[in-house]
């Protein structure tokens, strides 16, 4: 088993048991088995991702927005900023939530102005889910994300969405969730993934927090460098994502090319400042 997937497990294993209302209790090992022996829940053994990078969205996948308005997929990008898309559904005891405040405390420490730089977006994957929901959803992670000032009203958008739409989205970006009859409730990975401005996936961020430092190189490196400024780009330079570590993280090669450019800017303002001041000393002989 991979430590990706052991992630995934671990963590929609702590989500299911909440919503079969087992949290806070202790539990008793079946007699006679030993603990090393005890397996994710059945209704986990497809709870997975699948990396897609590089790959597009589907553009005409529809959902609806919580005016009732249809809302193609097409339709949010801009081919300017990047989006930050999370897959969640309202019902959700725990996890999508614990998700989706761990993009907006990213996005808020991450310096990126939201509506401006980035915009995120959830999708629900519960088709019942309603529209008055949506509604009440998208405000409160609108006001999360500005604080005292709500951000923008396009800088967060919450879409619902019929089945066969909502698995179309789920199998490109490699989303494996299933619904388990016992708790009434999905068993789902926890990740936030960042596309392009043009709708392909660039980065996938495991887990329910996010350090505002992975959420910004992940969103500079999918504008490809149309956001931030000279210092992400150099950061960019000298840092790569680590998916085993799930951080961006010091690049060797990056920082060894970014000091060989940078001992080769100093040479050669040397030798200019050199040259200059030989051409004021030859000038100031001939006056004299």
């Amino acid at each position: 088993m991979t430590g990706r997937r052991r992630i995934v497990l671990a963590v929609s294993a702590v989500s299911l048991a909440c919503a079969g209302g087992s949290c806070g209790r202790r539990r008793i090992d079946p007699a006679g088995e030993p603990r090393g022996a005890l397996r994710p829940p059945p209704a986990l053994s497809d709870v997975d991702i699948v990396e897609h990078l590089g790959s597009d969205l589907p553009r005409a996948l529809a959902f609806t927005d919580p005016d009732g308005a249809s809302v193609r997929l097409g339709d949010l990008l801009d081919g300017k900023r990047p989006l930050v898309l999370v897959l969640a559904y309202f019902r959700c005891p725990m996890l999508c939530d614990l998700v989706q405040q761990g993009v907006v405390s990213a996005l808020r420490g991450s310096g990126l102005r939201p509506g401006r730089d980035v915009r995120a977006i959830t999708i629900s994957i519960d088709p019942h889910d309603t529209r008055g929901n949506a509604r009440l959803r998208q405000t409160g992670l609108l006001t999360a994300l500005g604080g005292a000032m709500p951000a923008p009203a396009g800088a967060w958008r919450v879409l619902t969405g019929q089945e066969p739409q909502i698995r179309a989205l789920a199998a490109a970006l490699g989303f494996r969730y299933v619904f388990d009859p016992a708790s009434g409730q999905y068993a789902h990975p926890a990740c936030a993934f960042v596309l392009t401005p043009d709708g392909r996936i660039s980065r996938y961020l495991y887990g329910a927090t996010f350090r505002p430092f992975d959420l910004r190189m992940a969103a500079v490196e999918a504008a490809a460098g149309r956001i931030g400024g000279v210092v992400d780009r150099v950061l960019l330079t000298c840092f790569r994502y680590d998916p085993s570590a799930r951080k961006y993280g010091v690049y060797v090669i990056g920082v060894m090319r970014g000091g060989s450019a940078f001992v080769l800017l100093l040479f050669s303002l040397g030798m200019m400042a050199l040259l200059r001041r030989d051409r004021e000393r030859g000038g100031a002989r001939r006056r004299s």
